[in-house]
């Protein structure tokens, strides 16, 4: 590894040393072509004998004075240049020398640290080998423990399981024994249970079928008797209607009797019938109105001051066959409604009942 290093240094340095040389052949190459060129423009100039005006030799000096100052001055600066070039040169190629003198320094400890490590290797191999002999050693002997525990393990393990075993089979005949004799302990308990339960519930039922057909022997005497009792309740109701209709009937007749009997014609002499007036219509109407307000019920005055408009049709003997309300107070006429088909309607004259057959009523309550 150390001859890998050594190779790997010698190729920059060389390197760096070969373009440090072609730099300062460049420089020295440059310096000597200026220095030609400007004693070449100083001293070559040729003088002839020709007469010449001072002030334009005095300019022209100048101008050559000039240009040897303006040359000399380059020079200077290209000197200087050169000077700081080749003092950074050397500053670079000395910073080089340090670095590759850090570098074997580097490289040799590395080298040495190599070669400890090495040592360092080869004794912890060794360790390792004696360490490896030593683990399988005591692997081989922990297993040989292992087993032996295991044997021991399994015995007890064994002994164990032969004496759960046995617990086990012992406590559970105990428990069958146990259970067997609770549940033929509940079993009678229920039985007798039950038979009492059925005798009780026999008991209940007949003495609830004595009530219930006790109770029902009163209900349906008690019902006869009501039954009985509204029988002849709505007979005698009837009786009356059928005696307060006729009583109407006759009142009527009596009412309406002159009015709707004819008298001789006297040009011709043959009887002749009279039209129904407006005030027997109107008298038969009131009677209606009369009927209705009898079966109808107006609990402190809640209707008094509306009307309902009622379209009646009846049979001649005054059988109510339709009713219904055209227009009015919902609520009044409900009630208006239940009150009509209650209602005892008087029988009319066979001479009104074509004006009344169907009549229009506007009921107000009183």
């Amino acid at each position: 590894m150390s001859n890998k290093l050594n190779s790997k240094l010698s190729v920059p340095v060389l390197i760096s040393i070969i373009l440090h040389g072609i730099i300062i052949v460049i420089l020295g190459y440059r310096f000597m072509q200026d220095s030609d060129a400007n004693f070449g423009s100083i001293n070559g100039n040729s003088i002839d004998a020709i007469m010449v005006d001072p002030s334009v030799l005095n300019e022209q000096y100048q101008r050559q004075l000039q240009s040897q100052i303006n040359q000399q001055s380059a020079h200077n600066q290209r000197q200087e240049q050169i000077n700081s070039q080749t003092d950074e040169f050397l500053q670079k190629q000395f910073e080089q020398q340090e670095q590759l003198k850090q570098l074997e320094k580097e490289r040799q400890e590395l080298a040495e640290k190599q070669r400890l490590e090495q040592i360092a290797a080869n004794e912890a191999a060794k360790e390792a080998e004696r360490a490896i002999k030593e683990a399988e050693k005591a692997v081989q002997e922990a297993k040989e423990r292992a087993a032996r525990e295991a044997e021991r393990i399994a015995q007890e393990a064994k002994e164990k399981a032969e004496k759960e075993a046995k617990e086990r089979a012992e406590k559970e005949a105990k428990e069958r024994a146990e259970k067997e004799a609770k549940e033929r302990a509940e079993k009678e308990a229920k039985e007798r249970a039950e038979k009492e339960a059925k005798e009780r519930a026999e008991k209940e039922a007949k003495e609830r079928a004595e009530k219930e057909a006790k109770e029902k022997a009163e209900k349906e005497a008690k019902e006869k008797a009501a039954k009985e009792a509204a029988e002849k309740a709505a007979k005698e109701k009837a009786a009356r209607a059928r005696a307060e209709q006729a009583k109407r009937d006759k009142e009527l007749n009596q009412l309406l009797g002159g009015l709707t009997s004819g008298s001789s014609n006297s040009s011709s002499g043959t009887p002749n019938r009279r039209g129904v007036s407006n005030g027997e219509l109107g008298k038969y109407i009131s009677l209606v109105q009369t009927a209705i307000r009898n079966n109808f019920n107006n609990p402190n005055g809640l209707y008094s001051g509306k009307n309902c408009i009622l379209e009646i049709q009846i049979a001649p003997d005054g059988l109510l066959l339709n009713v219904n309300a055209k227009g009015g107070d919902d609520a009044l006429c409900r009630e208006a409604l239940t009150a009509t088909k209650l209602a005892v309607i008087p029988k009319p004259t066979s001479a009104l009942y074509n004006q009344v057959k169907t009549m229009t009523i506007d009921f107000q309550p009183k």
